[in-house]
């Protein structure tokens, strides 16, 4: 990871383009972050429908749960904070961790399945041939090491982290393995800290 930081350090160009790239992810983890704290604040769940749901059929609120969660994987900007501490608060929460990491173990596959076969031409229609180059170079030499610290830090969204691994070369186990670390540590941080606050 050094080495690559190092050789974008040489290339004022592509010293811009990285800062440009990493502060798009942060401010998009960021903004994905205020999402779903406003939507917790404002939303009362003991309002919504899915609370009865839940209560007359706990599994069929689980498989709920799982499509919302793999396509809220898939489709990144959905927040699921509000819906991860519902069902924290009203079932058995290693039902609701596995269930919830399961759902963004598929959604996570379907968007690595996606970016790896239709990520580089939609890009390359979408972006300049510099962008473009630029995109493709690093792409082709991240590597797995850098892709794991990368998942990990909590500002990151790992879903997006996906596609980051459908387009460049790290391998469909190695994205998904770290997209497992990734998300069953995040949702047990959102067990153990934010639900019992």
């Amino acid at each position: 990871m050094f080495r690559v930081i190092k050789n974008w350090s040489k290339n004022s160009n592509g010293s811009t383009q990285a800062v440009q790239i990493i502060g798009f992810i942060i401010v998009f983890g960021l903004f994905v972050s205020v999402v779903s704290v406003l939507l917790n604040h404002f939303i009362n769940p003991h309002i919504l429908p899915l609370t009865n749901e839940v209560a007359i059929h706990p599994y069929r609120a689980l498989g709920l749960y799982f499509a919302f969660v793999a396509a809220a994987s898939v489709i990144v900007p959905i927040p699921t904070l509000p819906i991860d501490l519902l069902f924290f608060g009203l079932l058995d929460p290693i039902f609701v961790i596995v269930v919830r990491v399961a759902g963004g173990i598929a959604g996570g596959s379907i968007s690595y399945f996606l970016a790896f076969n239709y990520g580089r031409p939609l890009l390359r229609r979408l972006l300049s041939e510099k962008n473009y180059g630029f995109i493709e170079k690093y792409s082709n030499t991240l590597n797995w090491q850098q892709f794991f610290i990368i998942a990990m830090i909590p500002v990151i969204n790992a879903e997006l982290m996906a596609y980051v691994g459908g387009v460049g070369k790290i391998g469909y186990r190695k994205t998904i393995s770290t997209l497992l670390l990734a998300t069953g540590y995040r949702v047990l941080f959102v067990y153990f800290v934010i639900h019992y606050r």
